[in-house]
């Protein structure tokens, strides 16, 4: 197993709703097209990042992270 295999498994189990906010808000700096800050794109965008289903990320807290994001709830 390489190192960045080791990394990118333990960027995966330790991940948690604070994460989720954090890079939810380093997307949301650097995106300027509105469609690609809805839920499912963002969702889909975070999957593919964290190499995790979206069923998990939701589970992880995504849809709170989310809501304090991008509608400031």
């Amino acid at each position: 197993m390489t190192t960045e295999n080791i990394d990118h498994s333990q960027k995966k189990a330790k991940l948690h709703f604070e994460h989720l906010l954090l890079k939810l808000y380093q997307f949301i700096q650097h995106e300027n097209v509105p469609e690609k800050m809805d839920y499912y794109p963002l969702l889909e965008e975070m999957s593919v990042y964290y190499n995790l289903s979206a069923e998990e990320l939701e589970t992880r807290g995504f849809r709170k992270a989310y809501r304090r994001a991008v509608e400031g709830l």
